[in-house]
């Protein structure tokens, strides 16, 4: 097994990342299944379809803004991945820095994906954030 994944699987996480990062909404959309779950360390923890990535997203804006987050970047490392027919898991190494209230502070983590190939295209099925530090 090679350091990276085959590139649809790649694809799909930069395109995930980058879209978080830019704050492009549908870059981040296009990357998720329409069963999509994704779980992360901010409350309710869990969002489920319908529409689990917008209603993420919208429950991230409003952390944001009570908290007085005005900046996000997460880097990553790849860390473990396998494809097994349709099916593909891989888990990344993160650091997730933001700026609240003008104080830089620095989290790490590993951001678990699950994917699915239907209909020959790959998806993301789940997204799971578990922060280190």
């Amino acid at each position: 097994m090679t350091n990276n994944p085959p590139a649809e699987i790649q694809s799909l996480i930069d395109g995930h990342i980058n879209g978080f990062n830019s704050q492009d909404s549908d870059l981040f959309f296009s990357v998720f299944g329409d069963t999509a779950i994704i779980i992360d360390g901010i409350a309710p923890y869990r969002w489920l379809n319908p529409n689990a990535p917008a209603n993420w997203l919208a429950d991230v804006a409003k952390w944001r803004e009570d908290l007085g987050v005005t900046y996000e970047h997460l880097s990553y490392e790849m860390g473990f991945w396998n494809v097994e027919g349709s099916s593909a898991y891989a888990v990344i190494s993160g650091t997730l820095t933001v700026t609240i209230k003008g104080q830089s502070a620095v989290r790490t983590g590993t951001l678990a994906y699950t994917f699915a190939n239907r209909d020959d295209v790959w998806k993301i099925e789940a997204q799971a954030w578990g922060r280190t530090s």
